[in-house]
């Protein structure tokens, strides 16, 4: 009794919660909902897509062989890119190791994390489940986004929900402003005093008649002095454009993706292909394909097991900088002409499997370098 008092009072139950209610009318973002905005949908789709698609080895042949078939009802890609994608909307990841009674790796049940809590229970983590019951930490494959426990990610749309709430209203506002067909807002003055009364039927009969972008271009006709001063605002539709560029930099600064990454126009900021892809590699995907190697190899491995991730695909350099980079390995004599062919994808041709080496890369010995007079080596002289 006294053991379950303190779990109870010391010990946290962490899960995932979902909330529904508005903020002036603008939908309550949850990490549910954040996806529906375009900008964290590209970051997270991207990250869970280049995730998904890296070519990876494990050494143990069960472990290796469950990762890449991990469940009978859906592809291993789609299970990779869902448990990235609850990662990164919800802080968790969670599928359950489902085994032979051997002991045998047998399957991975993909979770949802509303499905999922955390308890401590007499001093140790439990995973409780509604469809599996309890589950110890050896049962569950469990992707985390940092968190401070360190047991339970914390989701980054909750983190971060005051960017994110910034867009969902930034958003509202543009469906309002196309929706009333780009009309500003308006003052109606009246050179004579009107009443309440006549105020308010002033302003239904222009808004009847006006508002919407059914009313479009319709006329407006006044009269008896009356006349339209357009109120000015403090976003207007290039307020909002810079409005929206920054929230998608917020978004790429949550999620570590390149804003250029996200379709947005930065400028001639970035260097080279190869030089932005490795900056995406390094600083938005490694931590992720850091945390699942080491729950592949914990959970599902053992001791000792390494995972190999095959970045190459992500980080390759463009055309011109690879001819670029073959040509001195070729010309270095590291490579052959051959072996440079099959980097490009390229048949091999009949006598380019021998190294060659540039004239002016020569090292002595039986080498000519460029410049050299070989008749005076040789005795001979020029008389002029």
């Amino acid at each position: 009794m006294l053991r379950r008092l303190f779990n109870q009072f010391f010990y946290p139950t962490w899960s995932t919660t979902f909330l529904t209610p508005t903020v002036d009318g603008v939908p309550y973002v949850t990490a549910a909902s954040a996806i529906q905005y375009t900008p964290v949908y590209r970051a997270v789709t991207l990250i869970a897509g280049d995730i998904a698609r890296i070519e990876c080895e494990i050494d143990s042949a069960g472990a290796d062989s469950l990762w890449r078939n991990p469940s009978p009802y859906m592809t291993a890609f789609d299970f990779k890119r869902s448990l990235v994608m609850a990662a990164l909307l919800h802080g968790n990841g969670i599928a359950a190791i489902n085994r032979t009674r051997g002991g045998e790796l047998l399957e991975l049940i993909p979770l949802t994390p509303d499905s999922v809590s955390l308890q401590i229970v007499n001093g140790r983590p439990v995973y409780k489940t509604n469809d599996y019951g309890d589950l110890t930490p050896d049962q569950v494959l469990h992707l985390k986004a940092p968190g401070a426990s360190g047991l339970w990610g914390d989701s980054p749309v909750a983190l971060c929900r005051t960017s994110i709430q910034l867009l969902a209203t930034q958003e509202q506002m543009a469906m309002k402003a196309y929706g009333n067909a780009g009309n500003p807002k308006i003052a109606i003055v009246s050179p004579h005093k009107l009443s309440e009364e006549n105020m308010q039927k002033v302003e239904d009969y222009y808004a009847k008649r006006h508002s919407g972008s059914a009313n479009s271009g319709r006329p407006i006709i006044l009269g008896d002095g009356v006349r339209i001063e357009r109120i000015s605002s403090t976003i207007d539709d290039t307020g909002l454009e810079s409005a929206r560029s920054y929230s998608i930099a917020d978004v790429s600064r949550i999620y570590g993706v390149p804003a250029s990454y996200l379709s947005e126009d930065v400028g001639a900021t970035y260097g080279t292909q190869e030089w932005l892809s490795r900056m995406y590699v390094d600083a938005c995907l490694s931590p992720w394909i850091s945390a699942l190697s080491a729950e592949i190899a914990t959970k599902l491995g053992g001791v000792g097991t390494t995972v190999t991730w095959d970045l190459d695909d992500l980080v390759r350099p463009g055309m011109a900088e690879r001819m670029a980079a073959l040509r001195t390995a070729v010309e270095s004599g590291i490579m052959t002409r051959n072996e440079a062919r099959e980097e490009l994808d390229l048949d091999p041709l009949p006598g380019l499997d021998e190294p060659i080496v540039a004239k002016n890369m020569g090292t002595g010995g039986g080498s000519t370098n460029i410049g050299t007079d070989t008749s005076a080596q040789e005795g001979t002289s020029n008389d002029f």
